[in-house]
């Protein structure tokens, strides 16, 4: 069933802007960590659960202790860190407040929740808050440091509260079951509980209702001037953090991976025009069905805490993980969950076929079909809930999201559930402060800060493009590629019809166009980031290439030791690239490019 969900790559755009995805994701470890130590697919009980985030909207994940239990976060007991980012040579300079501040002695970032650097899209949103933050220090009255930090924390997080309350959560639940639940109350989650109750965490909420944004997530995006057209791989903000990646404290996040914001968030809704890009540069997150982007079948181990492959690659499955984590806690099952809530249960067909965007479930068999249907796993059931209302959590899933937000922000110290007079001060009126706002308040609306790198053209040389009939090393390169995403072919150097079948089955596995010719965007789903110590299909990509400028070739043996390492140092050097030894997007690009010829 897993890689039934993860097979093929979605090409169904939703209309919620991609960085709420990541917003999503930030919010999820504000609210919940699951500390339990087990093995994947043990039984743990309910009471056995480990929870290492208060499970209130209060930004502990930022703040961590405070200045005075955690000083290590801030700079003068007011402000926090910030990073720098790293120059590249002379082809961009070092930005500072661009990266997450780094710890030199260890490779993690500094901040309370490494979890906000296990892919960079989610670093960039941690940093966007500790921006916020520092910018609201100064909007308090003067006084002690200590009174001006909290009277500044009680603004950030009222403010981010109302955002999740007004401008998130209605655009991932129906805004008629967040009007309900936020003016009549909860009929489903601690109705009614006592004054100065800490709220608790359900795990119909962790386990399977908040793993909705899974499905928003994009294989490739847009990320900024030098990451476009699909550039911005996924693994490669998979890449450049350090829980997942390579970044670690002493290595900075480089300056051409900088966010652009305007790429993620759409400014044209808070009356700034000026920074909107044109559509083809915008990133959509991905809409909220029954289908998740085939990258997420092979996670990075750091991601789920190893720092190895697991030994069977299905537990690097996404699906597979968040469906074994719902049996392992004997979660309820849809039906179960609607029967509670009082909402009408999904038919068979519709668990089964969806709306006929999603996961046709169709061709399980028959055994899997009837457990399906009469006992759906409570994570499917929500998001084929949430396909079937196009692409908003409805029913089972809409109701749990909404109530364990509005307790959550009931039980936070500081709260609009409990003060309900209060109303936001930073945004265009009273009763306006979306995610837009938090990021023209914390860039102070500067577009240079909200996208430093600019809009001029990153690169003066062009992919080269292969179609059939094509010959020579990159022709090589290409099918060494192939064969490294599983495709049998023989790699010759001769673009014949086997290497063009080949190209446009990839281009119809990644929801690309299918035409036969590898241009920029088929080239950059392709490249896989490599480094020493790597083996591999793309190993050898890299070795054909590098000996097209070596006096003594390399062995095309697929292992990545110090000698490809140095030849790909030289190619960077060369070319006038950082010179790491890492294949990542910059150098993949570089290895199929050629100089433009002017006129």
């Amino acid at each position: 069933m897993a890689e039934t969900i993860t097979e093929t790559t979605p090409d169904r755009d939703g209309d919620i802007p991609a960085g709420f995805t990541y917003l999503g994701q930030f919010v999820d470890h504000d609210l919940t960590m699951d500390k339990t130590v087990g093995e994947l697919g043990s039984d743990v009980t309910v009471d056995e659960l480990i929870q290492g985030r208060s499970p209130a909207l209060d930004l502990d994940s930022l703040y961590g202790r405070g200045p005075t239990g955690d000083p290590q976060f801030y700079t003068d007991g007011l402000h926090l860190k910030m990073g720098r980012t790293e120059a590249l040579d002379d082809f961009l300079p070092a930005f500072d407040g661009h990266d997450l501040p780094r710890e030199p002695q260890q490779r993690l970032a500094l901040i309370p929740d490494h979890r906000n650097d296990e892919n960079l899209a989610v670093a960039q949103t941690h940093l966007a808050f500790i921006r916020f933050h520092n910018r609201v220090v100064g909007t308090v009255a003067p006084g002690p440091a200590a009174t001006m930090f909290e009277a500044a924390r009680e603004s950030v997080v009222k403010h981010y509260q109302w955002m999740l309350k007004t401008d998130y959560l209605p655009r991932i639940v129906d805004p008629g079951i967040v009007q309900d639940v936020f003016t009549n109350g909860r009929t489903l989650f601690e109705t009614s509980p006592a004054a100065g109750d800490a709220p608790t965490m359900p795990i119909e909420f962790s386990v399977a209702a908040f793993r909705l944004g899974h499905s928003m997530i994009r294989d490739t995006y847009n990320w900024n001037r030098f990451f476009d057209d699909g550039g911005g791989a996924l693994f490669f903000l998979f890449g450049f953090s350090a829980t997942s990646g390579g970044l670690a404290g002493d290595r900075p996040l480089p300056s051409n991976w900088i966010a652009d914001f305007r790429r993620l968030y759409n400014f044209a809704e808070a009356g700034r025009p000026d920074l909107a890009v044109p559509d083809a540069k915008f990133n959509n997150a991905r809409n909220i069905d029954t289908q998740l982007t085939d990258p997420l079948a092979d996670l990075p181990p750091g991601s789920f805490g190893e720092s190895a492959p697991p030994a069977d690659p299905l537990h690097a499955n996404l699906a597979f993980r968040n469906l074994v984590r719902g049996s392992m806690v004997k979660l309820a099952s849809g039906q179960q969950m609607a029967a509670l809530a009082g909402v009408t249960p999904l038919t068979a067909d519709e668990i089964l076929k969806g709306d006929g965007s999603g996961v046709d479930f169709t061709g399980l068999a028959q055994q899997l079909r009837e457990e399906l249907t009469s006992s759906t796993p409570l994570w499917i059931y929500i998001l084929r809930e949430a396909e079937l209302n196009g692409g908003r959590l409805t029913g089972v899933g809409g109701r749990i999201v909404a109530e364990v937000f509005h307790r959550a922000i009931e039980g936070s110290t500081y709260s609009i559930v409990r003060e309900p007079h209060w109303r936001p001060a930073l945004g265009p009126d009273t009763l306006t402060f979306r995610m837009v706002d938090l990021l023209l308040f914390a860039f102070e609306g500067r577009a240079d800060l909200l996208n430093p790198l600019g809009d001029e053209p990153a690169q003066e040389f062009e992919i080269i493009e292969l179609r059939r009939g094509a010959d020579g090393p990159h022709v090589k390169i290409l099918q060494h590629l192939l064969r490294a995403r599983r495709f049998d072919l023989v790699a010759d150097g001769i673009f014949g019809p086997v290497t063009e079948q080949a190209v446009r089955r990839f281009q119809g596995n990644q929801g690309i166009t299918v035409d036969g010719i590898v241009g920029p965007v088929t080239w950059s789903r392709l490249f896989i980031l490599v480094r020493r110590g790597s083996i591999g299909e793309a190993v050898r990509g890299v070795q054909v290439r590098m000996n097209l400028r070596q006096a003594d070739p390399i062995a095309v043996d697929g292992d990545f030791g110090p000698l490809t390492e140095q030849a790909v140092r030289d190619f960077q050097t060369g070319e006038g690239i950082e010179s790491d030894g890492i294949v990542g997007p910059v150098t993949w690009r570089r290895c199929v490019s050629q100089p433009v010829v002017p006129g």
